[in-house]
């Protein structure tokens, strides 16, 4: 199947070879040799006249193109399909080749979501799905199927995006009974439900992107992220009341990543590539504290956990023989 982006790109082609082709017709002129003057020899042009039909039908073809290519970004609606639900759990099958297919996911609220995400493109644009009010950022490796799954708990439109925010798709979520409709129209899409997430931690938590923080004999809890593909490990564990030391490597170039942002802690600095930066701020409370990139696109989250017993002695023991 052709993905629209090549079918575009076809019929703008087309176009211009038509139009060119027009424009030519229609002003193409012959040399003709005219006697010399004073020694010098003259060329004039005479105009070769189009029959009417020739003229009509090439800017009928033109204006057919215009308004086809008009119709296809306006009025064409992206393919659909309905989950279907497999042991309590609402399924989709979601081919991502030039673009996503279906483009459009509707399930019903407060039932968990698996979206099988089969990446056939090998494009760096559709290296990684997003799906910003669920705080979900997947990589997608080529040639293999990614599950993500989520629990929407309110009704709503909640889009999902390529890494480079070129490609787009819809989660329709539908309430389960009745009032659909107005349930959508109330929800912004802009909105940030992440109070309507129960399983979006887990894309935080897995083995390969989670690391506690080490501590130092100084009592300080040290952590490096790599900023490349997202940031890596997109979850560093620390225990609450110690300063950390967080080190960013930053590698990705893209402007998205020249700032780094931890609102809870009121940590707003810039990341220059190729280079290391430290932050540092200490937690005083247990929770989950997000980061992300300037363009707030891509996420990460500290988890704050409370001080083990054994550490907390340490600690104290070094206050003390410092004062002491």
């Amino acid at each position: 199947m052709i993905s629209k982006k090549r079918m575009v790109g076809r019929l703008a082609g087309l176009l211009g070879l038509i139009l060119v082709m027009g424009s030519g017709t229609a002003v193409a002129q012959m040399p003709m040799e005219m006697p010399a003057t004073e020694g010098e020899q003259r060329t004039q042009f005479r105009r070769i006249d189009q029959p009417l039909g020739v003229k009509g039908a090439v800017a009928a073809g033109g204006l057919a193109l215009i308004g086809l290519e008009l119709w296809w970004f306006l009025f064409s609606k992206p393919k659909s399909q309905k989950a279907e639900s497999r042991q309590g759990i609402q399924e989709v099958t979601v081919m991502v080749d030039g673009g996503y297919d279906p483009s459009r996911v509707v399930v019903n609220a407060g039932q968990p979501v698996r979206l099988n995400f089969d990446r056939k493109d090998p494009s760096s644009c559709l290296e990684e799905v997003r799906f910003p009010d669920f705080r979900i950022a997947q990589e997608l490796p080529l040639n293999q199927v990614t599950p993500i799954e989520f629990t929407p708990n309110k009704p709503g439109r909640y889009e999902f995006t390529c890494g480079m925010n070129m490609f787009r798709g819809i989660v329709d979520v539908q309430a389960a009974e009745g009032g659909t409709a107005t349930a959508i129209a109330s929800v912004p899409q802009s909105a940030h439900p992440t109070d309507q997430v129960t399983h979006h931690t887990e894309h935080l938590t897995n083995s390969t992107s989670s690391v506690e923080a080490t501590m130092t004999s100084a009592g300080i809890q040290e952590a490096t992220v790599t900023v490349a593909k997202g940031y890596q490990p997109k979850r560093v564990i620390v225990e609450a009341g110690y300063p950390i030391h967080l080190h960013f490597d930053r590698k990705n170039l893209s402007e998205c990543y020249d700032q780094l942002l931890i609102p809870e802690f009121d940590v707003a600095i810039d990341l220059k590539p190729d280079q290391i930066t430290t932050v540092e701020f200490t937690p005083a409370q247990p929770g989950e504290y997000e980061f992300m990139c300037g363009m707030k696109m891509n996420y990460g989250m500290i988890e704050v956990r409370p001080a083990k017993t054994s550490s907390s002695k340490k600690w104290f023991s070094q206050d003390s023989i410092r004062e002491a």
